[in-house]
């Protein structure tokens, strides 16, 4: 088992509003599968985000707040019994000016150890979210929902 993902991606747009995007409960709920941030990070306390209906989706404690440029906190992700019932992993957001109007983003989830199923859960989810994400802040819309064919189905035209 892979004990950490690490993402990268560059985003046509200005770090900080990388930043507001990745910490604004309306941004998020656009691109982060309509979650959202109930407060706004803080270092040293408790956060969550919900889902549209209200329940909690993820919870954890935020551990460095230094905007624009980085973020890091816990993540359990509640949503889900068995997944909730796994250690706390750990989200580490990294945002660097990479040019005029350019951000370099490098998402790093680690202290995956002793969480297989959030493991398993998030090796992909993250690259949806990251890609929402440039979507979003690139043409001002996140990606649609998409509907995963099987290799054998054919594309509709």
């Amino acid at each position: 088992m892979t004990a950490e993902h690490v993402y990268q991606i560059y985003i046509r747009a200005e770090i900080e509003d990388v930043w507001h995007a990745l910490t604004d409960p309306d941004s998020t709920r656009q691109y982060f599968h309509a979650t959202h941030w109930t407060t706004p990070p803080v270092a040293g306390e408790a956060f969550q985000t919900h889902l549209p209906d209200g329940t909690v989706a993820v919870d954890g404690m935020v551990e460095e707040v230094d905007p624009p440029h980085r973020l890091v906190h816990t993540w359990r992700a509640v949503y889900d019994e068995e997944l909730g019932a796994e250690p706390a992993s750990r989200v580490s957001w990294i945002l660097t000016r990479a040019g005029e109007g350019l951000t370099h983003l490098r998402l790093v989830h680690d202290r995956l150890e002793s969480s297989p199923l959030t493991e398993e859960n998030v090796r992909d989810g993250w690259v949806w979210i990251l890609d929402s994400l440039k979507s979003l802040l690139e043409t001002g819309s996140p990606l649609p929902r998409a509907t995963l064919m099987s290799e054998d189905e054919p594309a509709s035209t």
